[in-house]
């Protein structure tokens, strides 16, 4: 291990910067229990639980897999200059910016296409069966999700030019994104309506997650939510009360439970978006 004093304030500050991150989750997982934006439907401890086991096996894959061929081309790239954003004729803080923005771009294409290509539905699916919609959702990926992004991430990092630094911001950023607008915290319609001109809300991101399929086809944004204004997918006309949460074919309890949501991938798919007889 690196024991220079530049290695040692990188820790310190990756260790500050997750802290806050996690200070930052734990806060919006207790504001939006005192000012819930829709009703719960579904017991809350056992959902709870089983949406942060499937988070815990979710980053545990990222910290084994992504992290160790991601990390290592991000550092190649900033130190060789490789990529389209390393090209520009610009300080290095002002390329740092546009990989961020370039990488939440390249999510919000992985994004529908998780939704379009039946192979990577049927891990996405899982994350859609959650039939309540709060901050821990936010958590409920499978880990075969994380696994097969990997390329994908390795990809989005190589052609843009996303040096480590630019990574670090975009990981950070990404994560208070998707808690927030995972997150059930009623916000005045006023502040709400003038945040979804920047980053994606809770009031959007609840209509991506309807039962409804031509709702859930909109909003697919994880940060910056300019991403639907420019490709018409932004809806912020379903009032929260008239949203049913999860997908029509998988409603029962008994299909969510956290052995039937780790194996679902792997089994015989119905149609999401037909109700079960």
């Amino acid at each position: 291990m690196d024991g220079s004093a530049p290695a040692r304030r990188r820790r310190r500050n990756q260790l500050a910067a997750t802290a806050a991150l996690a200070a930052g989750a734990a806060g919006l997982f207790l504001l939006e229990k005192r000012r819930p934006l829709r009703a719960k439907t579904q017991p809350e401890p056992q959902r709870t639980v089983r949406n942060l086991t499937l988070g815990a096996m979710s980053m545990a894959v990222v910290g084994v897999l992504e992290n160790p061929v991601v990390e290592p081309i991000a550092a190649s790239v900033g130190r060789r200059r490789q990529g389209m954003i390393q090209m520009l004729p610009v300080p290095a803080f002002a390329r740092d910016l546009i990989a961020l923005a370039l990488m939440d771009y390249t999510i919000y294409l992985w994004h529908v296409a998780t939704h379009r290509v039946p192979f990577l539905w049927r891990f996405h699916l899982v994350h859609h069966l959650d039939l309540d919609l709060d901050s821990t959702t936010a958590m409920r990926f499978h880990f075969g999700e994380m696994a097969v992004s990997v390329p994908y991430r390795a990809a989005q990092v190589l052609m843009i030019g996303t040096s480590a630094r630019a990574l670090r911001w975009w990981q950070r950023f990404f994560f208070l994104c998707v808690v927030f607008h995972h997150s059930n915290l009623r916000l005045p319609a006023r502040i709400e309506r003038a945040l979804a001109w920047a980053i994606t809300t809770p009031r959007m991101h609840g209509i991506h997650h309807s039962a409804v399929q031509d709702e859930t086809n909109s909003n697919w944004s994880s940060g910056l939510s300019i991403w639907d204004r420019l490709h018409g997918t932004f809806r912020l006309d379903i009032p929260q009360s008239r949203i049913r949460i999860g997908v029509p074919a998988y409603r029962r309890r008994s299909e969510i439970r956290l052995w039937r949501s780790l194996t679902l991938p792997f089994r015989r798919h119905r149609d999401a978006w037909r109700a079960a007889a």
